[in-house]
């Protein structure tokens, strides 16, 4: 990673990762709350992926996992319990298992170092990027996104209001929720979030009918322009087995894995 080391990098990428979802818990549409040293965060939207508890301070697990699952079962949804990559991460894993959460994937940290001046993809006619700026927009790209990610279509309201409140103010400028069309249709998403100098890269998916044209190559250079632009110098991510691919011929490096625990069958 340059001149910073491995561990260095996977603290950065997990610090954006909890300030990402600090972030989310400011919107209109979410629930946020710190209880027992667990950040937990509800988005509205039941897929487990898309709500999360993040251990922040030391404690018993056993009180932690039954401390996230009153809450999300309060608010009447699955959920993922994150562990960031670094020291003391597999023992809080087999704690976890032991508190009755079973580790389901452990996704890659990655991150990337932005530079000025860099080459990019040049643009051709049929491919054009946006970013969401109305509710209208946003409720456009989360049913995209849905599709991409092959979510049931029972998820599209909740999730629209989760993107829509993205746009709204005093937030707006915190986030950029990006649209890739091609030829008339939305193709392709991806959001950021900007808690700091380093963004973070959620939700980044080609639609399947989109697939193997590019779209992802395009899309991918301009999320990296626009971090740019809100002046970034980093971008972190955590990445699926098919986009590991992707971020890697970009120059993410790997630097760590989030290990990602749940009771639902769907998680990850």
């Amino acid at each position: 990673m340059g001149h910073i080391t491995e561990t260095q990098a996977a603290e950065e990428a997990a610090g954006t990762f909890e300030a990402s979802l600090r972030l989310w818990g400011t919107l209109s549409s979410c629930r946020a709350e710190e209880k027992d040293g667990v950040l937990l965060l509800s988005t509205g939207t039941a897929i487990p992926d898309q709500n999360y508890a993040l251990r922040t301070k030391e404690g018993d697990p056993a009180a932690m996992a039954a401390a996230a699952q009153s809450f999300f079962a309060s608010e009447k949804m699955p959920f993922t319990w994150w562990i960031s990559p670094g020291a003391g991460a597999l023992s809080e894993s087999g704690e976890l298992a032991r508190a009755g959460l079973p580790l389901q994937c452990s996704p890659p940290a990655m991150i990337l170092r932005l530079r000025e001046g860099r080459n990019t993809i040049p643009p051709f006619p049929g491919r054009e990027i946006s970013v969401c700026r109305t509710s209208g927009e946003a409720s456009e790209w989360a049913a995209s996104s849905l599709e991409g990610f092959g979510s049931e279509p029972e998820h599209r309201e909740p999730f629209a209001a989760f993107a829509a409140s993205m746009t709204e103010e005093p937030v707006r400028d915190r986030f950029r929720l990006l649209a890739l069309s091609f030829r008339g249709r939305l193709a392709a998403t991806a959001l950021l979030t900007l808690p700091g100098k380093t963004a973070g890269l959620f939700y980044f998916s080609v639609l399947p009918k989109f697939r193997r044209l590019g779209l992802g190559n395009r899309l991918l250079d301009g999320t990296l322009e626009e971090a740019l632009k809100a002046g970034c110098s980093s971008v972190a991510l955590q990445a699926s087995p098919m986009g590991f691919p992707l971020y890697k011929k970009f120059g993410f490096r790997e630097c760590g894995r989030f290990l990602v625990h749940s009771t639902h069958p769907d998680a990850c």
